[in-house]
């Protein structure tokens, strides 16, 4: 290569490099993924990091009385659409919504965040994990593996001091929409087979035992892979155990995959496992609460049930 051919080879790399980067950041991608869960160890260590926000997931009086130092106190009626009358319960909050809170709780566009669940219940934490990968935010978020309930059992501190209000934050949202299956979506998936379809309530609501909204039963073709499966004491069950209680109800990576449950809340969880397994998955917010109130829409049921 002579020199010239060299000038014009370094040129276009660096023009292609360019173009590259400007994408990403377009995008509002990062180089490098947060990994899904971090430790307490790891959060131990980074807990006083300048870009770092940490999110409380629970109630306000768990979170008074007590939770890991400058952390924030994070609700799902934060995150949601205000309730209304007749309405779908715990629906993903506009962008105005989601935006101000963001801001508010300090998260800027450079920010690294932590969910932490305040117990061994996790659903509500992935809820918030959740809302911040439909943010565009994924890349830089993890969850507490462990939940709270770990942090102070190895005796590391705690307060029950808030930290102050911030502001001058910028948050600019990314939405990703493509992460939320729509009840158009979730019918088509009945009929064509296309996506794996999981339930994540407990097995007597997928059998039709109570939790109708308003009619018991499961939507047609779903597999029951329940929350309670999944972690124990707070800690997300290894990978290979994971894996195989998706395996056994016949998910097996081969075809993308939708998870849903009463309202949109314990299926964010069963959406965490599936990407920690590395699915293409979608997450039914209107879940069986829309399902079944859609009374032109099939359930599956046992005769009689209630």
């Amino acid at each position: 290569m002579n020199r010239r051919t060299l000038t014009v080879y370094g040129a276009l790399c660096a023009a292609t490099l360019s173009h590259a980067v400007s994408a990403q950041t377009a995008r509002g991608a990062s180089s490098t993924q947060a990994p899904l869960t971090v430790s307490t160890a790891w959060l131990a260590e980074h807990v006083k990091d300048r870009d770092l926000v940490v999110l409380h997931v629970g109630s306000k009086v768990a979170y008074d009385s007590g939770h890991v130092a400058g952390s924030r106190h994070v609700t799902l009626d934060d995150i949601a659409q205000p309730s209304r009358p007749g309405a779908l319960a715990l629906q993903m909050a506009d962008e105005a919504q989601l935006d101000a809170w963001a801001e508010r709780n300090g998260i800027g566009d450079g920010t690294r965040i932590v969910v932490v669940p305040h117990d061994t219940v996790l659903q509500s934490a992935t809820r918030v994990y959740f809302t911040l990968a439909y943010l565009g935010a994924m890349a830089r978020t993890s969850l507490l593996d462990g939940s709270f309930q770990a942090w102070k059992r190895e005796g590391r501190p705690t307060t029950t001091d808030a930290p102050a209000p911030v502001s001058g934050v910028q948050f600019t949202p990314r939405l990703q929409p493509e992460l939320i299956a729509t009840l158009a979506q979730v019918e088509a998936i009945t009929k064509d087979g296309s996506t794996h379809l999981i339930d994540a309530r407990l097995p007597r609501f997928y059998q039709g035992n109570g939790g109708g909204y308003p009619r018991p039963g499961h939507i047609p073709t779903a597999v029951n892979v329940p929350l309670s499966t999944v972690s124990s004491n707070g800690y997300l069950k290894p990978a290979s155990e994971l894996k195989q209680l998706f395996v056994a109800q016949g998910v097996d990576g081969s075809k993308p995959v939708v998870t849903y449950c009463h309202i949109g809340q314990q299926a964010t969880l069963l959406w965490f496992v599936a990407k920690l397994l590395n699915h293409d998955v979608r997450m039914f917010d209107g879940s069986f609460q829309e399902w079944s109130g859609a009374t032109h829409l099939p359930v599956v049921a046992p005769p009689g049930a209630k």
